[in-house]
């Protein structure tokens, strides 16, 4: 196979160095930047794909910090690729949070974008960028509308947070638990893109990629707590908030690509609470 030059934006975050270990074992040709991107990218001359990660990763910044981290290095890139003859392959990280409040079974690829927050107002602002110009530039692009990546190293959101609150016997988290959400892990997803990576011509633009199925947030917690041989009784506070019950995406497509996830949920949240106990003592 002919390994191509990959860049990784982003590259110091959860996903892009996760990325950049997994696709370096592989063979391929594989460099990052993390910040100052568009200088960084003055001085990149040849690329076959840019796989972008840079980004907030997190539903809790406000409209001009989330417009700072997510659209304008996208749009550093468009800007980057339209220079060049040969352009490379933009491999985007989007998020299943765009689809809103879900009200099927699950979200589909064609179904409308109704994004709540400003994370994901602004990932939809990326995704339309990335589709105007391949059409105007052709410029090809992969939109990656993830579902929550877990694994060992992430040190935020529901994992993280739960594994530190219950070690320090913290007892009480917000919502109801009975939030639904897809989660994947890392290996898995690294596994997806490195079948894009095989086949970059395939028609398809936007795909969905997660688990597949999904579980309560107190499901999570109480294995977490299970693992950790925690006896804390937790309690949950309802608050007002926007965000859906439910994110569950259909995976379909994804499965069209030769993959399958291999992680399931309680196997990765037993790596992970080991990971969390090595390394937080």
């Amino acid at each position: 196979m002919d390994k191509k030059n990959i860049l990784i934006t982003g590259v110091k975050g959860f996903i892009g160095s996760n990325l950049f270990m997994y696709l370096k074992k592989k063979g391929y040709k594989v460099f990052g930047v993390s910040k100052r991107l568009e200088y960084e990218l003055k001085k990149i001359k040849n690329v076959d794909f840019i796989i972008h990660c840079a980004g907030s990763g997190t539903a809790r910044l406000g409209n001009k910090e989330n417009y700072k981290k997510n659209y304008l290095p996208t749009r550093s890139i468009v800007k980057f690729c339209k220079k060049k003859k040969k352009k490379p392959t933009i491999i985007f990280m989007s998020s299943y949070s765009i689809y809103g409040f879900i009200k099927s079974s699950s979200a589909k690829e064609n179904d409308l974008p109704m994004p709540i927050s400003s994370y994901a107002k602004t990932k939809k602002l990326c995704e339309d960028l990335l589709l105007k110009h391949n059409k105007s530039n052709k410029i090809n692009i992969k939109i990656l509308r993830l579902s929550s990546i877990y694994g060992n190293g992430i040190k935020k959101q529901i994992f993280f947070d739960a594994c530190k609150k219950i070690s320090q016997k913290q007892s009480t988290f917000f919502g109801t638990g009975n939030e639904i959400r897809d989660w994947l892990h890392i290996s898995d997803l690294c596994d997806f893109i490195s079948k894009i990576l095989r086949n970059p011509k395939n028609r398809y633009k936007i795909i969905n990629c997660g688990y597949g199925k999904g579980y309560k947030v107190k499901h999570v917690i109480k294995q977490i707590k299970k693992n950790l041989k925690s006896n804390l009784k937790i309690k949950f506070i309802k608050q007002k908030t926007t965000e859906p019950k439910k994110l569950l995406i259909n995976i379909n497509l994804a499965k069209s690509f030769n993959w399958r996830p291999k992680i399931n949920l309680n196997k990765g949240i037993k790596k992970y609470t080991n990971w969390f106990k090595e390394n937080n003592d």
